[in-house]
């Protein structure tokens, strides 16, 4: 299937691993020229030299989406055919290691933030031109804690907050061809991350969660999520405005 991106900009942030490496890697397997965003510019040229292609066709932004003014330091880090992206990847998120559910208020703001204000300041600096030109895709990646509500606090109530997000603003967008989603992933298998982990260190375990929460039994893999996401950005999604697409295994 032609997705019907070849050539569009597609901004990524948090492109130097894990799920956000994948989806870059499948938006530039669809002809996509990438913008990587991530604090780590040795890894975003990494993964540039997976993406091949000529020089100059992807880009490298070495920059932490959580300083001050970050998104206006990145638009004015954009030149030339980067400087206005079709196509925008929010796969920034966590809980920043706030787990406390009474803690401050600025703590929980913090979180909000992360999971939710970068990714807003971003779209309004560069919504507009999407508008303007009457097309555009924007994903943000969601969790399946906002159906299960299994986390800490601060950070499922920032992805609630976010699908809210996403519902809202699609009013607003999609009578211009402006399209935007989230992607809701469920557990999947990520080097370091507890359950990967679980999974050398006592299978036992993990097979009791799967009894309980995923009926699919084994984790989902980035690559699985980069293929909807890349869909998600293409011309075929023209009909599915403030969509939150669940890929989770089937968990509860």
């Amino acid at each position: 299937m032609d997705l019907g991106i070849n050539d569009r900009i597609a901004l990524v942030t948090g492109a130097s691993k894990n799920i956000g490496r994948a989806i870059a890697k499948a938006l530039a397997k669809e002809g996509a020229r990438l913008v990587l965003v991530s604090r780590s510019g040795e890894s975003l040229r990494d993964v540039a030299a997976e993406l091949g292609g000529q020089p100059g066709r992807h880009l490298c932004v070495d920059l932490d989406m959580q300083l001050p003014d970050s998104a206006q330091r990145l638009k004015a880090r954009l030149t030339g055919d980067f400087s206005n992206p079709e196509i925008i990847v929010h796969n920034l998120g966590g809980s920043l290691g706030v787990t406390d559910p009474f803690a401050p208020a600025e703590e929980w703001s913090r979180v909000w933030h992360f999971n939710v204000g970068i990714g807003h300041e971003l779209n309004r600096l560069f919504i507009p031109a999407m508008v303007s030109r009457k097309w555009g895709r924007i994903v943000h990646l969601s969790t399946l804690s906002t159906q299960t509500y299994d986390g800490h606090p601060p950070y499922v109530s920032a992805k609630c907050a976010l699908d809210g997000y996403v519902k809202g603003m699609s009013r607003f967008l999609s009578r211009d061809n402006v399209i935007i989603n989230a992607l809701a992933p469920g557990l999947i298998g990520l080097e370091g991350r507890y359950f990967k982990r679980l999974e050398k260190e006592n299978p036992e375990q993990l097979e009791q969660y799967f009894d309980h929460h995923l009926p699919i039994r084994r984790m989902g893999e980035a690559d699985e999520m980069a293929v909807i996401a890349a869909f998600l950005c293409s011309e075929h999604a023209a009909f599915m405005p403030g969509s939150i697409v669940r890929a989770d295994g089937g968990g509860r």
